[in-house]
């Protein structure tokens, strides 16, 4: 059974101060944790909430925090699509206390099955493994009005239960290739949480948490179920209106 906790927000800034809350509270349970961030306009308002709180009372422990990616778009770091390059410009830049050697990024200007398999060996390197599988102590997810996740697309469930750790996926519409972890990896965390925000994801939402058997077939968001773990919702009251 999914062990599932779901939180409304009035406001993003209310939502990204309350996952703010949830990550000091991990920070006080584990001397280190490895995050697996996401891209997208939640996270994005979530590290401009981080940087411009950083010097008030936001109390997070950068340098206990090494920070990886659920996906990436096969581009260079300085493309406007890039979710590092989003990272870096909102975040990194921002908060010098943020380890370098911390920050461990999909090369998404490398041949993508190539870099495919050296991101999955860095992930069994640098991390816990159980059974078999890389293990991190959170992941951010973020969900498409089409119900994707990470970047599994409705049109390529079979990714979503590859033997791999990472797989190379399309884009369904302009079929540019992205790196993106596989549900093994994403269901061995110990902690996921989905950030959603916006009208145009209730009615996924709705269906995934009201229906989630029957939405299993056709929404990778809705395979989301940590094996051993937690998973969490962030929502703001836009996305969480037809709930």
């Amino acid at each position: 059974m999914i062990k599932e906790n779901i939180q409304i927000f009035n406001t993003s800034d209310e939502l990204s101060e309350n996952f703010t809350k949830f990550l000091q509270n991990l920070l006080s349970v584990y001397p280190h944790i490895n995050i697996s961030l996401s891209g997208g306009s939640t996270p994005k308002q979530l590290f401009n909430y981080w940087s411009q709180n950083n010097k008030q009372n936001l109390k997070l422990d950068w340098g206990r925090i090494s920070f990886y990616w659920g996906d990436e778009r096969c581009v260079p770091s300085d493309n406007e699509m890039s979710n590092y390059g989003m990272t870096e410009k909102y975040l990194f830049k921002n908060i010098h206390q943020i380890q370098t050697q911390n920050i461990h990024r999909i090369q998404g200007e490398n041949d993508p099955t190539i870099e495919a398999q050296r991101y999955a060996k860095l992930l069994n390197s640098n991390l816990a493994v159980y059974k078999n599988t890389p293990c991190f102590e959170l992941i951010l997810l973020g969900m498409g009005d089409d119900g994707h996740t990470a970047s599994i697309f409705p049109d390529q469930m079979n990714l979503w239960n590859s033997e791999n750790d990472c797989v190379v996926a399309k884009h369904p519409e302009t079929g540019m290739q992205r790196i993106s972890l596989s549900g093994k990896v994403i269901n061995n965390a110990q902690h996921v949480a989905f950030l959603v925000t916006g009208k145009d994801k209730a009615e996924k939402v709705s269906e995934i948490i009201k229906n989630r058997s029957a939405s299993e077939t056709l929404y990778p968001a809705a395979k989301v179920n940590p094996s051993n773990g937690f998973l969490y919702w962030f929502l703001d009251k836009e996305s969480a209106k037809l709930l």
